[in-house]
């Protein structure tokens, strides 16, 4: 998701401070996440990355630490679909073991792929990992929280705020009789426009957009 993306590359260049002190930016992303009793930068920090970022989008994350928290995730997606701010899971130590790296899909290149992530070179950065370490690719879900939000919808008030304006202009330009035939094909075309919102509010509470 673009949108993600676009908040985690605001932290590129983020990176741990050197000796006894710690970023609290780092710090903060624990925190976000609700693992506020991490209080240094040293903690593994790839999935409270991932996790504030999305957090930061209007997003929910796993709330953990374990980058292969997110395997269980969102929706699963074919490498070859994969698109730019969704999330990818790679094993560390053993495929079949604990450890792993999360963060988000930035591209290809060759038999690599390039994920921004957090903890990358103890950073935020972008780094190639081998396309064998992949584990999953994970897509956000984004929550069509009110019916405002539906192009559907949003495309039906268009329609029928233009309509409206249109039929003023008329109607003005109009008199007697005229006028009430005018007003009375208004009423009908108004009715009609209900009927399709009706419709699309059906259909967008069915997922269709």
């Amino acid at each position: 998701m673009q949108v993600v993306y676009d908040v985690a590359r605001e932290y590129l260049g983020l990176e741990e401070y050197p000796g006894a002190r710690h970023n609290p930016a780092i710090v903060g992303f624990a925190a976000t996440t609700g693992n506020s009793w991490v209080q240094d930068d040293e903690t593994p920090w790839c999935a409270s990355f991932v996790g504030a970022i999305l957090a930061q989008s209007g997003l929910q994350g796993t709330g953990r630490l374990n980058a292969r928290s997110y395997l269980d995730w969102g929706t699963p997606v074919d490498l070859g679909d994969a698109a730019v701010g969704d999330v990818v899971v790679f094993w560390r130590g053993t495929r079949d073991g604990w450890q792993g790296h999360v963060g988000f899909y930035a591209g290809r290149d060759g038999d690599n792929i390039l994920v921004l992530g957090g903890n990358q070179g103890n950073a935020v950065s972008i780094a190639p990992y081998s396309r064998d370490r992949l584990l999953g690719v994970r897509r956000v879900d984004i929550p069509r929280s009110t019916v405002a939000l539906s192009t559907t919808v949003q495309a039906s008030m268009a329609q029928m705020g233009a309509a409206a304006t249109g039929g003023v202009t008329a109607v003005a330009a109009l008199d007697g009789p005229s006028q009430t035939v005018a007003l009375l094909c208004m009423g009908v075309v108004a009715l009609a426009a209900v009927w399709i919102m009706r419709e699309r509010i059906k259909k967008w509470g069915k997922g269709v957009r």
